[in-house]
């Protein structure tokens, strides 16, 4: 399927990363970018990320054929309202939140019959963001997990799914309840984790001790406790109950490590190391 214009708003990693990968796909004629910052738009530009950019999203949107709403989960719903009134009928409107049920189910209740909306997003990232940090090939052979609902025509999810397909993207569906579950296990919790191990030694008598002698683990394990704070924030209040939740379960499980260890029972041990090495090495790539 070819596209003749396509609008996101938002240059960040994804938005960025989405970007450069439509363009390089050389079937959409226009890829147009939005950001808030200047400077983000002109080096999208200069870079060859996008086609045209502008810090204004109402001009920008128009004549687009879809809009994808880049921003942070917490302003999604306000930047689709926004841009409602100065887009062309018959257009297209997706996201890339991490989280769904939320977003999905207040823009159904606003979106008028002229437009369609169709919640989504890439399983795909790093702990840069910005588009000075975009990445070519980001989403090829990643996930991307589509949010429809009763209310999505069938021509809507295959334009948009079509679109991240362009971008190199295996396309999924899930209702988006089921999604937020999900996501807040996989992928919310163990940023939580890495924020709270990171804040576990920075509460310690001698952080600074601890931290000169930290090694690969420490490193490797806390990487994504370098995103973004002001976006997980975002994404962890959206889904609130889904990582209280998940965060419980994790509880659960150092609970039982806690008690092998009071109780000097290596086997106990072995049973919880050896599950979780079996899984990722098996499961986990």
């Amino acid at each position: 399927m070819q596209f003749d214009k396509v609008t996101i708003v938002g240059l960040g990693l994804i938005g960025g990363s989405l970007a450069w990968a439509l363009r390089e796909s050389g079937e959409v004629r226009t890829v147009c970018g939005v950001d808030s910052d200047p400077g983000s738009v002109e080096y999208a530009v200069e870079a060859g990320i996008i086609d045209e950019g502008s810090t204004d999203a109402a001009e920008a949107v128009s004549g687009a054929e879809v809009i994808v709403a880049a921003t942070f989960v917490g302003s999604i719903s306000d930047t689709v309202r926004a841009l409602i009134p100065h887009a062309d009928d018959g257009a297209l409107i997706t996201d890339v939140g991490s989280v769904k049920a939320g977003i999905v189910r207040e823009i159904d209740g606003f979106i008028p019959e002229r437009l369609d909306f169709v919640g989504g997003h890439p399983i795909a990232g790093t702990e840069n963001s910005g588009v000075r940090n975009a990445v070519l090939g980001l989403f090829s052979g990643k996930r991307l997990i589509l949010t429809p609902t009763a209310k999505t025509p069938e021509a809507a999810r295959e334009k948009v799914s079509a679109l991240w397909k362009l971008a190199g993207s295996d396309v999924h569906e899930m209702d988006p309840d089921s999604h937020d579950r999900v996501f807040g296990l996989v992928s919310h919790l163990p940023h939580a984790a890495a924020y709270a191990l990171v804040d576990a030694i920075l509460s310690s008598d001698d952080p600074d001790t601890l931290l000169d002698f930290a090694g690969g683990g420490l490193r490797d394990y806390t990487r994504v406790a370098s995103s973004s704070p002001d976006m997980w924030a975002d994404i962890m209040t959206a889904n609130r109950d889904n990582v209280l939740g998940a965060l419980r379960q994790l509880k659960a499980s150092l609970s039982n490590i806690e008690s092998a260890l009071e109780k000097g029972d290596r086997e106990a041990l072995l049973r919880i190391f050896n599950a979780a090495a079996e899984t990722k090495k098996e499961r986990i790539k």
